[in-house]
């Protein structure tokens, strides 16, 4: 499956200032070992969602986040991101990684059109 950049946040994301969510991350680390991990993920509007991982990932790999509520209600499906860059440890001792979302290739097909389709004419 084909993946874009989309900068859209989380419908419920207030704006300005900086938000914080608990979340679970699942993806393969630097080792290509599957792991999950509990942990916040931070945001400001308009920029990358940043989270702290105890697992060493590399620019570019994809992982998943799925938000943690306390009620769930089963429609907290897990989201791809994908790792921009690493950025040292954060205070908890985790590396910080800053991430950008991603979108399934199908879904922006539909809504903008197939990218270089020809009208038959």
């Amino acid at each position: 499956m084909n993946f874009e950049r989309s900068n859209s946040g989380p419908e419920n994301l207030e704006t300005g200032g900086t938000n914080s969510y608990s979340v679970e991350v699942s993806g393969w680390d630097a080792k290509e070992n599957f792991f999950v991990e509990k942990t916040t993920l931070g945001w400001e509007a308009g920029s990358h969602r940043e989270i702290g991982l105890a697992s060493a990932v590399r620019p570019g790999a994809v992982v998943f986040v799925r938000l943690l509520r306390p009620l769930a209600d089963g429609k907290d499906f897990p989201i791809a991101y994908e790792v921009i860059k690493t950025a040292g440890k954060n205070r908890d001792g985790r590396g910080r990684v800053l991430l950008m979302r991603l979108q399934p290739q199908e879904e922006r097909n539909r809504r903008y059109g197939t990218p270089g389709a020809q009208k038959a004419s």
